[in-house]
């Protein structure tokens, strides 16, 4: 194997790794199977003696999981305690004369943040509840509670805590090894072994990469294995859509906003790149981004500086940029739509993926993977393809990709019923139905405008009869944006009878 393929394919056996412990963890943990977390380390603080003094009878009783609990009854002594030990679980009151729940889950999580935090009150009221829990707290029970409830909730966070401190581990086991197949990209076909090494090189620099590819072939899952087996693995991966955006909230959610900066700003907001420091940010459909927004990217790219909406301070921001798109931005640039600077300040190093119909050698190995996860899923055997039901999969053209197989193979299994999937239980699309010949367009009156709104409508309802709904693939066939399809399709009062 390549040495430049090295780190994303150990990004692969990471992951796998970890897979396999959780099926067999047997193999890790050795003859008697028992975890290598010796001891749930807990934290109580309750200013009502007797509740304390019920809770130490508790955790008495309690032999599974093995608990340390320490106990406190006022709030000076609970953080010398927090701090002078590790400890995987806090238990708190709410109500306490010199310290509240809320103050105690704010210090837990400054102080150790991989702490959890319990919270146990007889008159909190729904919303504070939501809002501690927004705040981190793991869990909030109502007082009095059982031996059972809190037995529960023990063995869930030991058990939780358990599996980190072992994949931790194998992590640890899994560096320097190599793996030549990965569960995520499923390939055998030589065309992805081009894209995945692409890739993998590109993961070990700190350019920008702009993936080129049709909607559903898997962008956003490149994007993510070139940024966790990058320098950058340990910081923020953050997404966006910017095709799913309204054109007029797109610099808000990149850049962010001050309280105040449009009607409707009513708190300050954190932009994308803002929360993707050091890290990266993943732009989808970027060919989608409004112009007025370009400029102030690629102001961002060549000085590493940006302006929340409605702000002068100029922030700095430290983060790579892959983004992806599935239009043609060379003939976007010719039509005055796309900053030519811009396209070359993304397309450092440019990766196309190939569409599923190019790929034909990899359908078998993807219909396989599907098969597997969505009968797991749906708690079902898996089942077997007739051979005319693998031969219309296999020779399908998938204006979907990948996406849509994966969607007909959960169809598939969803509405089966026996040891095998046959033509049947495959969308009306993949059963060599012969296709109804469309009505040609016939001029109705003699308003031009008329006409134009009969023939947009007739064409947009057609496209999105070929591709099933699928909107992205509708988009790319007329040669429009998808937010273009959608805003049409609005104005013209056509639904997506797909859905």
């Amino acid at each position: 194997m390549s040495k430049h393929i090295r780190p994303f394919s150990r990004l692969c056996l990471e992951l796998n790794t970890i897979r396999d412990y959780n099926n067999h963890p047997g193999k890790y943990l050795g003859e008697s199977g028992k975890n290598t977390m010796k001891i749930l380390n807990v934290l109580i603080i309750d200013d009502d003696i007797t509740q304390l003094e019920l809770l130490k009878l508790m955790f008495e009783k309690i032999e599974y999981p093995p608990c340390d609990p320490v106990f406190t009854s006022n709030g000076k002594d609970f953080f010398s305690k927090l701090s002078q030990a590790p400890f995987d679980l806090v238990i708190s009151d709410y109500f306490m004369p010199d310290v509240t729940g809320r103050e105690v889950l704010s210090q837990v999580k400054i102080e150790k943040p991989n702490c959890e935090v319990i919270i146990l009150t007889s008159g909190t009221t729904t919303n504070e509840a939501i809002e501690l829990m927004k705040n981190g707290a793991y869990d909030f029970l109502i007082k009095p509670i059982s031996i059972e409830v809190l037995k529960n909730r023990l063995i869930k966070i030991f058990e939780l805590k358990s599996l980190i401190r072992e994949n931790e581990s194998l992590l640890e086991m899994a560096k320097g090894q190599d793996v030549s197949f990965s569960s995520d990209i499923i390939f055998k076909s030589k065309k992805m072994e081009e894209v995945i090494n692409i890739a993998a090189r590109s993961a070990e620099t700190e350019s920008n990469v702009l993936l080129r590819g049709e909607s559903g072939t898997g962008k956003e899952l490149l994007a993510r294995a070139i940024h966790f087996s990058s320098l950058r693995k340990e910081k923020p991966f953050i997404t966006i859509n910017i095709a799913a955006l309204p054109e007029t909230l797109v610099e808000s959610e990149l850049f962010g906003h001050i309280k105040g900066a449009y009607t409707g700003a009513e708190k300050e907001r954190t932009g994308r790149f803002e929360e993707a420091e050091n890290g990266t940010i993943f732009i989808d459909e970027a060919g989608d981004i409004p112009l007025s927004v370009q400029i102030k990217l690629l102001r961002l790219i060549q000085f590493g500086e940006y302006q929340k909406v409605g702000s002068n301070t100029t922030k700095k921001v430290n983060v790579r940029i892959i983004s992806a798109t599935s239009r043609n931005l060379e003939e976007m640039i010719g039509q005055g739509e796309f900053r030519e600077d811009l396209f070359y300040r993304l397309n450092v190093i440019p990766i196309n993926i190939p569409p599923l119909r190019e790929r034909k050698e990899d359908i078998s190995l993807l219909i396989n993977y599907f098969l597997k996860i969505k009968s797991e899923k749906q708690k079902k055997e898996p089942a077997l393809l007739t051979d005319e039901t693998n031969n219309l999969l296999i020779n399908y053209n998938y204006p979907g990709n990948i996406r849509e197989l994966e969607n007909i193979i959960e169809y598939a299994i969803a509405i089966g019923r026996g040891n095998y999937i046959t033509s049947k239980e495959l969308p009306l699309v993949l059963q060599n139905k012969p296709d109804i010949k469309e009505k040609e367009f016939s001029i109705q009156t003699k308003d031009y405008n008329q006409n134009m709104i009969q023939f947009e409508t007739e064409l947009i309802k057609k496209t999105l009869n070929k591709t099933k709904g699928n909107q992205s693939s509708a988009a790319r066939f007329l040669g429009i944006s998808e937010r273009k399809l959608r805003s049409r399709m609005e104005i013209l009062g056509i639904e997506n009878t797909f859905r």
